[in-house]
């Protein structure tokens, strides 16, 4: 009996929209619109990647099925400086601590934090015209998740509040204090202070909204104290007044600010990292917000899992992990865009450049393209993602793709020819396109050579004498001694001829095998690698003086 392919499930990606497309039936949502936030406090970490990839990548299927949802990205500049990054100067922003995000000045470019040799002249000219804090930051974050293919439309916090499109919710939220107190206990079994309100004024006397205090709300008004002691990252001035919270003179408390921002801007998908989604967390104080306050239908949430970098969550304000900018030029951008298409929102990412994480993700890009292209069969949720991860307007595919762990590792032997090798591979010439994709792969493999890699993948010299010189014995250090005599004297000679040379001065002394392993532990600290002429050949000669020097200390 013939036996029939196992049926294979759809890739997350469908099934999670799947379920939009039947949420929004049962709550007859006309207009679908997708949207994520971030407060930019800092050089952003690799982690705020995954909601901005999640929520692109939704909005990207959504079209695929014919709708055309709205996509924005918040960034919530309205926020208080609550943490100082550690790369900023504390004498220089102190002062400014508690002050909305938006109108503290930027620092200074070469101390900002930002790895600007990675900026391209336009995203250089961007930061340089940044005109407060959170922008240079939200920039930065910009430019690296548009060069992963998100699409989102930028919107700013503090331009929304200032518009007057928050006011309504504002004064919504002002008159459902009750309702609040009861949100609070209900969902967090948290008691609320008397005389408590949503919002807090930016003080008209020292600019800070972190140390504010609003004490009564009269329809029109708001009273407010600014404390010197209310919080321990910031002093208030103790300026006391009565402002109307309206037009930007304040903002609403996160756990309000998060629903009246969905209820403004009529958001109705926004998914959160799974610490929002605990059981009495923000994302349920938001939802009976929704229902009991706001009066809007529950956005559907995608509670997401963590991108971990070797182990770790990352903070922007406190400057600890991989920026996004660092990561997102670790590969094509395809590639990047690939590592999150390829793996469920539920599921931990947990990455480490250090290991072979990056050539794995390659080989797995290259599988999905293999499959999506029928040159394979296979699990065609990895060809679904692949599909998922291509660029618009960079869609146009080779048919062969070199193996990046093959780039990384021959390029490193002089003696190879990179177009050749994959040639062999192929077993036919390669295009343009192809030939094109390996310059790509070559440089990539690069920064990971340089950056990365283990230590037993790398063969190239590096600039301090390799631990395992120190193994030489008596008669290999001899025999170096030897080869630098000889060198001195074949600095004309091709690469294939010096290879014979040293084999027959090797006869001559210790043996080839002593001879080689000799040469490769003073280059590279092991006891093989490329061809010795070629190696020698492609090292400089200020290095090779200086291993040899070298070898009285050992």
């Amino acid at each position: 009996m013939a036996q029939t392919a196992p049926l294979q499930s759809n890739h997350w990606l469908d099934k999670v929209v799947d379920g939009i497309i039947k949420w929004q039936a049962k709550y007859k949502v006309e207009q679908l619109h997708v949207d994520d936030m971030k407060t930019p406090s800092g050089r952003v970490h690799t982690g705020a990647l995954r909601g901005v990839l999640l929520h692109d990548l939704v909005a990207q299927v959504l079209r695929q099925r014919g709708l055309d949802p709205k996509s924005t990205y918040v960034f919530n500049d309205m926020d208080p400086m609550d943490g100082l990054p550690t790369y900023l100067d504390e004498a220089v922003f102190a002062e400014h601590m508690g002050k909305p995000l938006y109108k503290i000045p930027k620092p200074d470019l070469e101390q900002c934090g930002i790895d600007l040799s990675q900026t391209s002249p336009a995203e250089l000219a961007d930061l340089q015209n940044a005109k407060n804090f959170a922008e240079i930051y939200a920039f930065d974050f910009i430019h690296a998740f548009r060069s992963l293919g998100c699409t989102q439309k930028i919107v700013w916090s503090h331009e929304l509040y200032e518009s007057g499109v928050m006011d309504p919710f504002i004064r919504t939220a002002l008159n459902s204090v009750e309702k609040m107190r009861d949100i609070y206990q209900q969902v967090a079994k948290y008691t609320l202070p008397e005389r408590w309100y949503p919002f807090q004024v930016i003080c008209p006397e020292c600019g800070k909204l972190g140390t504010t205090l609003v004490t009564d709300w009269d329809g029109e008004q708001v009273t407010f104290e600014c404390q010197p002691n209310k919080v321990t990252w910031a002093k208030g001035c103790g300026y006391t007044g009565k402002v109307s919270p309206f037009g930007g003179t304040g903002k609403l408390l996160w756990k309000v600010d998060w629903p009246a921002h969905w209820a403004a801007m009529g958001v109705n998908i926004e998914g959160a990292g799974k610490d929002h989604s605990s059981a009495g967390g923000s994302r349920d104080m938001a939802n009976e917000e929704c229902k009991q306050v706001f009066d809007i239908t529950v956005p559907f949430n995608i509670p997401y899992e963590w991108i971990l970098i070797r182990g770790a969550k990352m903070s922007s304000s406190k400057g600890v992990g991989t920026s996004a900018r660092e990561f997102t030029k670790l590969f094509p951008p395809a590639v990047g865009r690939f590592l999150f298409a390829s793996r469920n929102y539920e599921q931990v990412i947990d990455f480490d450049p250090q290991t072979m994480a990056i050539p794995d993700l390659f080989d797995e890009y290259d599988q999905g393209a293999r499959l999506a292209w029928g040159q394979e069969e296979g699990d065609m949720r990895l060809a679904r993602a692949f599909q998922l991860a291509q660029i618009q307007g960079q869609e146009q595919q080779p048919s062969f793709l070199p193996r990046f762990r093959d780039v990384a590792l021959w390029m490193q032997y002089p003696d190879k020819d990179l177009a050749a090798e994959f040639i062999k591979v192929k077993g036919s010439e390669l295009t343009e396109l192809e030939l094109e994709l390996l310059r790509d792969r070559q440089h990539y493999a690069s920064i990971w050579l340089q950056h990365y890699a283990p230590a037993e993948y790398q063969f190239t010299p590096r600039a301090e004498m390799p631990e395992a010189a120190a193994t030489l014995s008596v008669e290999q250090k001899a025999f170096l001694e030897q080869l630098q005599v000889m060198l001195s004297d074949s600095a004309t000679v091709e690469a294939a001829d010096l290879q014979q040379r040293i084999f027959d001065l090797a006869k001559q002394s210790i043996g080839p095998r002593p001879a080689f392993e000799s040469i490769y532990l003073l280059l590279l600290g092991k006891k093989s690698g490329p061809k010795a002429g070629w190696l020698l050949k492609a090292t400089s000669q200020e290095l090779l003086q200086q291993r040899f020097a070298g070898l009285k200390n050992l």
